[in-house]
């Protein structure tokens, strides 16, 4: 086989290997709502390990009758619980505000930019 067969002989096997698959476009928009929301579960879980871990702190009654009865890692939950709260209201609201602002603006404009007229709505 000569120089010109193994050339053809490439081409060929070069068309029928699969083509890439291609990537669509980064969206900000869905971007943004991907981070807003895993910030949101984290703040959650922060909440959660918390407010556990805070639990000492409330038990009983009285939690300051005894000596030591909220004391260490408890104490500084007990303490920041109400900065923990708010953050994670705050992020729970920036995922909400994410979505609703994805849904009637980013995924409008997401459909546009990549050129799916079905998304968009057109015929």
């Amino acid at each position: 086989m000569g120089a010109g067969g193994a050339r053809c002989w490439q081409r060929w096997q070069a068309s029928r290997e699969p083509p890439a698959p291609r990537r669509p476009p980064s969206s900000i928009a869905k971007d943004f709502l991907g981070a807003t929301v895993t910030l949101a579960i984290i703040g959650v879980i922060v909440l959660q390990a918390t407010n556990r871990l805070a639990s000492p702190c409330g038990a009983g009654p009285d939690p300051h009758a005894g000596p030591g009865a909220c004391s260490g890692v408890s104490a500084l939950a007990h303490h920041v619980d109400g900065i923990v709260t708010l953050s994670a209201l705050a992020c729970a609201a920036l995922a909400a505000a994410a979505f609703i602002w994805y849904m009637l603006w980013g995924y409008r404009s997401t459909a546009q930019a990549g050129g799916n007229g079905d998304a968009a709505g057109s015929p």
